[in-house]
């Protein structure tokens, strides 16, 4: 082999060398380019996941809360079922009983009815959806406050309404009003979030006995 082709062969191994080494150094490139991709994804700060959460929290608690909304309104508007109280009102009145049917604007709504009789003893109960939704009842009776509910015994703390004076109750969470009137005895009963409308139905009562 002459000289000159040794020349050139050593030319040609030196510039594969070179080349390798060009191609290793570009693949360390690389290699460091990735390792640090994957270094900055590891180090994203833990701040933005949690903003991810709670953006993800938001989406899904703001249907929540209108649905909450709209039950609210749905709730405080929602209808009653009104009972015809012709009927037993009637029966009591052919029985002797008063059978009154109280002044109460159109917000009340009368949502239960019942006749009870045994022998002379007549009672007749009304029950009432307010104005404020809550649920009173109107017992009528010529019989005395017992004979309507058995717990409502002795003379009870005197309370004006309406003009009358009637002998207030409390039994467990309930109020309970009781009153003599033309000789028969009215019993107004209210939850204890109702009672503070048991004065409208008082008046409804005086106004329709014209006590």
């Amino acid at each position: 082999m002459s000289t000159e082709q040794v020349k050139v062969e050593a030319e040609v191994e030196d510039g594969a060398v070179a080349a390798a080494a060009a191609g290793g150094a570009e693949n360390d490139a690389v290699d460091e380019a990735v390792a640090n991709a994957d270094a900055a994804k590891s180090a994203r700060p833990k701040q933005r996941r949690m903003r991810d959460m709670a953006m993800s929290m938001a989406v899904l608690l703001v249907p929540i809360g209108l649905f909450y909304v709209g039950w609210q309104w749905v709730a405080s508007d929602r209808q009653v079922s009104v009972v015809d109280t012709t009927e037993n009102h009637s029966t009591a009145a052919s029985l002797g009983l008063a059978a009154i049917e109280p002044e109460l604007s159109g917000e009340w709504k009368a949502i239960s009815t019942d006749l009870a009789v045994d022998g002379e003893q007549v009672v007749l109960r009304t029950g009432y959806y307010s104005p404020e939704g809550h649920g009173l009842q109107l017992s009528e009776t010529n019989g005395t406050a017992a004979d309507v509910n058995e717990d409502l015994t002795g003379a009870g703390t005197p309370v004006e309404a309406a003009g009358i004076e009637w002998a207030a109750y409390e039994s467990g969470e309930s109020k309970t009003w009781v009153a003599e009137i033309g000789g028969e005895t009215f019993v107004l009963s209210a939850e204890a979030d109702g009672a503070g409308e048991l004065p409208e139905l008082a008046e409804g009562v005086a106004e329709a006995t014209g006590a």
